[in-house]
């Protein structure tokens, strides 16, 4: 089994060529994302990527995302995986006509049920190899799967519950007040992987 495989070949929208897209401007943006500093070789103007764009810290900072690679990879993965075996249709209309993911997840179906089936499938035995690259402790395995969960769940911009909760984790990850329990414990290196 694939992950090509798990996505409906008949849904003209939420199908493999679309997250194939996703996935190929997730790691384009990605890319584009970087720490700039004299410890990086990046602040010189003759450093050039392939399409000859000079490598400028386009957003400010990178909070944590170009030094983390189980976050960006995290990102990627969770690209490829958004929508399997998404019906193409909204999550209210699961709800009303009470699929058997809607009996499961009750909210955010289909993005729940993406994570579930290849989560399920990350756990098979023939990609043990694959998990053994990605995380080698318990630690890094819960880390990894709320990054993914975290990231799916970010697709279903409808819920309005899942908007306030990312926006409480960028207000925190993000809060101006020096005496903020985040500042005391993470440096701006972090703040990205907060708000994933």
């Amino acid at each position: 089994m694939n992950v090509a495989s798990m996505y409906q070949d008949d849904n003209p929208f939420h199908n493999f060529e679309h997250a194939s897209h996703v996935t190929a401007s997730v790691k384009k943006l990605l890319t584009r994302i970087v720490n700039v500093d004299d410890g990086n070789g990046l602040t010189t103007t003759n450093h050039h990527t392939a399409d000859n764009i000079k490598l400028v810290d386009m957003a400010g900072h990178s909070y944590g995302i170009t030094s983390d690679p189980l976050t960006q990879f995290s990102v990627v993965f969770s690209a490829v995986i958004h929508d399997m075996d998404h019906p193409g249709v909204p999550n209210a209309q699961l709800v009303k006509e009470n699929t058997q993911s809607a009996h499961i997840f009750k909210k955010s179906v289909a993005e729940q049920n993406s994570v579930e089936l290849a989560w399920g499938m990350l756990m098979g035995e023939e990609y043990e190899a694959l998990r053994a690259c990605i995380y080698n402790t318990e630690d890094g395995l819960r880390r990894f799967r709320q990054l993914v969960v975290n990231t799916v769940m970010a697709t279903d911009i409808v819920d309005m519950e899942l908007q306030a909760l990312r926006k409480a984790r960028w207000e925190t990850a993000f809060a101006t007040e020096t005496s903020s329990p985040i500042h005391e414990a993470t440096s701006d290196d972090c703040k990205a992987t907060i708000v994933i």
